[in-house]
């Protein structure tokens, strides 16, 4: 999945640069045309209200914490590490990116039919994420060094290093995908080199594989979380 993402990456990349050098020689480009390279980290929290059913629920060791169907509710920080490009069109810049945000679980909140309670827990697992990236600049064409864009993110991810094999399931193919939105504001500190920072929402959800019938497990993760980083405009 990781050298999917990456390939898929790069092959965006050098397509990026094919269309910036064919547009600018064939067109007119305008003041706002960007061709943006972006890499940043950030950091966050994430809340989860996940559901189990008809399933075991085991810890790391493989014993059995709890039997039958249950939720557990959870937060976790989060670390995110993201790439992504952008070409305009018209006065919208579309692109693609991929991120891989690592979360930590420490403690549940278990409920289930005696009642509810918590259960410590040791969880680290990173999501690896290719999604469609559309911003919106709220000025499209500014002399000014700054600038804001409206930011919307959609698309799939991945999962790796989970210890528990019921966690989020082992079969192929099931249904996980992710949206977020937020601002971007960005300001120029070299020529063509930018500085940002997205602060953004984002909303995941996970159901298993129906191989796994009955088996149903689901996680909805609300998050919010900050990245910072740099952006390049390859225009020349």
């Amino acid at each position: 999945m990781r050298k999917y993402l990456l390939f898929l990456f790069f092959a965006s990349f050098v397509k990026l640069l094919y269309s910036q050098n064919t547009v600018s020689y064939y067109t007119k480009t305008k003041a706002g045309d960007k061709y943006f390279i972006s890499a940043g980290v950030g950091i966050g929290t994430a809340k989860w209200n996940s559901l189990f059913e008809n399933t075991d629920f085991y810890d790391k060791d493989g014993a059995v914490i709890n039997k039958g169907d249950f939720y557990f509710g959870a937060k976790s920080p989060t670390t995110t590490y993201d790439l992504n490009v952008l070409v305009p069109i018209k006065h919208i810049r579309f692109g693609l990116g991929i991120a891989f945000e690592y979360h930590y679980l420490t403690q549940l909140q278990v409920y289930d039919k005696s009642g509810s309670n918590y259960l410590l827990f040791d969880e680290m697992m990173r999501f690896d994420k290719i999604y469609l990236d559309i911003q919106v600049p709220f000025k499209y064409s500014s002399r000014k060094k700054y600038s804001f864009n409206w930011d919307m993110r959609c698309g799939w991810f991945g999962y790796t290093n989970v210890k528990r094999f019921n966690f989020i399931g082992e079969k192929p193919f099931p249904l996980a995908i992710w949206a977020n939105t937020g601002v971007m504001a960005d300001y120029l500190i070299y020529p063509q080199i930018l500085l940002f920072l997205y602060p953004n929402f984002e909303f995941k959800y996970y159901s298993n594989s129906h191989t796994e019938d009955p088996v149903d497990i689901t996680h909805r993760i609300m998050s919010a979380s900050i990245i910072g980083g740099v952006r390049v405009n390859l225009k020349k």
